[in-house]
């Protein structure tokens, strides 16, 4: 799509959103209710993750928050308990350094024909007719000093709450973390 760039990774689609007139957002979350524990209703990292899992593909296809085609990115926490983003990024051959490149010809990572996509998805090669080297970089951000949004304990929140957390999180994802992509793959 037209409005991704290097530091856009994540944005709100707020046509699945609006929980006044019965959306889909609103449907999956209510569905998903018991999968969070009563302790974690109003622990944010705890519920930005959970309605993080719900907000995105698989779970919700397309998701309240689509991400830029050409990444893997969740929200989740760490072994401590703090909030971590973890972005995957594979790297096609021209974001090696030359010195780290085979030096015989293989496949690479490939993108579909014809959409003319800045960011398309990639794809291992179709027909694997020679040796394929297909690098990823796997990005873990700390987000414990970012400012998640706070649920309340209230029960007619929930669906408002878990928008505002994962809007909250999708904004703070492309401030803090899209920098970060852009310069990984020389686009800064």
């Amino acid at each position: 799509m037209s409005d991704w760039n290097p530091t856009t990774l994540v944005r709100v689609d707020r046509r699945n959103a609006d929980s006044r007139s019965g959306s889909r957002f609103a449907s999956y979350i209510s569905a998903r209710e018991d999968e969070l524990d009563s302790e974690d209703r109003t622990d944010r990292a705890e519920f930005t993750a959970w309605a993080w899992r719900i907000a995105t593909p698989p779970v919700m296809s397309p998701g309240y928050i689509n991400i830029r085609p050409d990444l893997s990115i969740t929200f989740d926490r760490d072994e401590d308990g703090d909030p971590i983003v973890k972005v995957t990024v594979p790297l096609p051959h021209r974001a090696l350094a030359r010195e780290h490149r085979p030096g015989y010809e293989v496949g690479d990572w490939e993108a579909p024909y014809g959409r003319g996509e800045s960011y398309p998805q990639l794809w291992a090669p179709a027909f694997i007719k020679r040796t394929a080297v297909l690098a990823s970089a796997v990005m873990l951000v700390p987000a414990k000093d970012w400012d998640l949004f706070v649920p309340s304990d209230r029960p007619e929140q929930l669906v408002d709450d878990a928008q505002l957390a994962v809007e909250t999180a999708a904004r703070l994802i492309n401030s803090y973390v899209g920098p970060q992509v852009a310069d990984l793959l020389g686009a800064s």
